[in-house]
């Protein structure tokens, strides 16, 4: 992956240097939390990709439950617990075995799951339940973990030897897993769910799913010791740098704008992160997505010519599949006769490279990240990027990056209206 700033964001160096003062100290807590094997802070949720141990144990669980015979594994959970390994798994089309999720509460892809699993069964087969939360008490993984629990129970006696719980050590998901001697999967207690993509939350249903979690560890590890650099080489700060500088000119909104489908929910996995870790005590920058070149003709025209309060970090893959545009006739081939022997590839890469152009005609401030391809190392790269960048954020608006307090009250009103 490489970041592109210079001549487009509005920073130099002056303004890089007068923010890696402020980051002094701060980095020495991130290399060394970046070692820290026991989680003893939020910031260990670096130690991740290098953790040899926690890997080693999901892969065993995998290989455990891999078969011909597994057709589908549901993922029960929502937010940080299946934001990150969706947009993984979209991102590298890993379809070995079918990935499905329940996040929300909907009725019409329950009653679905529900007549799926039992066809697959019949046709002598199985699913696996993967059942995801830190807390282990969220309402909505709680609900559909019941539907389909219930399901799969009224199928097969056996119903204990298809699901996997994964929580964090003292839940009360982890005491009824462990009551029903069911697999569990420890999640850090330190680590959050917007944080979690590395560990056991994303790592176990991606490896079943045919992602090569070391690679994807890889190219993390890779990026985070690329970003523990107090330089302008750091990618991370180079990037924190250019939104913060936005934000102090009345940037409101962050664009992470892809010129690639297979990331959009690379780009909803962003939104959490970058709206929880930051949208404290009246600070934050709201996160908001767009694909290219779709969005183009949906809320470009609001980029250029509406307020001038959106930074836009443009997100590219510079290799991937193409497909030859081929001629039809000759009063076909004339109405956009620019399109004759090109690709898909070619056309994209020019509409990119126009809208790039475009934004700076209109003095619009932007960066960008380059992808090489969609690989598991660049994947793993550039969730790391992201999430160090939002790290050195938090710091310089003095939030925690790593509570969502407020998140917490509807889940009480919700019971309590439950209750009642």
């Amino acid at each position: 992956m490489k970041f592109n700033y210079k001549n487009t964001s509005g920073i130099g160096e002056g303004e890089i240097k007068k923010v890696s003062k402020e980051f002094v100290e701060y980095f020495d807590v991130l290399k060394k939390a970046s070692k820290d094997d026991t989680y003893s802070m939020d910031e260990s949720m670096l130690y991740l990709a290098d953790d040899k141990k926690m890997r080693k144990q999901v892969l065993d669980l995998a290989d455990k439950y891999k078969s011909d015979n597994l057709k589908e594994v549901m993922v029960i959970g929502i937010g940080g617990s299946n934001l990150g390994t969706w947009a993984v798994e979209d991102a590298l089309q890993a379809h070995d075995v079918r990935l499905s999720y329940f996040d929300t509460a909907h009725a019409r892809s329950l009653n679905e799951a529900k007549k799926r699993m039992k066809a697959i069964f019949d046709d002598g087969n199985h699913v696996l339940l993967n059942i995801v939360s830190k807390s282990g008490s969220t309402n909505e993984t709680v609900m559909n973990a019941h539907v389909l629990l219930k399901e799969l129970q009224s199928i097969t006696d056996g119903w204990r030897d298809y699901v996997v719980a994964t929580t964090q050590p003292e839940s009360k998901l982890e005491a009824w897993a462990q009551k029903n001697n069911i697999d569990i999967l420890p999640n850090p207690k330190t680590v959050s769910g917007r944080y979690s993509v590395l560990c056991p939350v994303g790592m176990f249903p991606l490896a079943l799913a045919g992602v090569d979690i070391e690679k994807l560890h890889k190219g993390a590890s890779k990026m985070l010791d690329a970003c523990l650099k107090n330089d302008d080489e750091n990618p991370a700060l180079l990037s924190c740098v250019c939104v913060w500088n936005a934000m102090q000119n009345q940037s409101v909104m962050h664009n992470l704008f892809l010129f690639d489908m297979d990331l959009e929910r690379i780009g909803k996995w962003f939104r959490q992160l970058t709206a929880e870790s930051l949208g404290k005590q009246g600070k934050g920058i709201m996160p908001i997505v767009s694909i290219g070149s779709t969005d183009l003709h949906s809320v470009y025209q609001i980029f250029l010519d509406g307020p001038k309060n959106v930074f836009t970090t443009f997100v590219s893959v510079k290799k991937g599949d193409d497909i030859d545009v081929p001629p039809i006739d000759e009063q076909m081939d004339a109405i956009v006769p620019e399109l004759r022997g090109k690709s898909a590839q070619e056309v994209m890469s020019a509409i990119y490279e126009g809208t790039k152009g475009s934004y700076q005609k209109h003095g619009l401030p932007f960066c960008e990240a380059v992808l090489d391809d969609l690989r598991e190392e660049e994947i793993g790269a550039f969730l790391q990027f992201k999430m160090i960048e939002t790290m050195l954020l938090a710091k310089l608006m003095n939030v925690n990056a790593f509570d969502q307090g407020v998140v917490e009250e509807y889940k009480k009103i919700t019971r309590e209206i439950l209750s009642s």
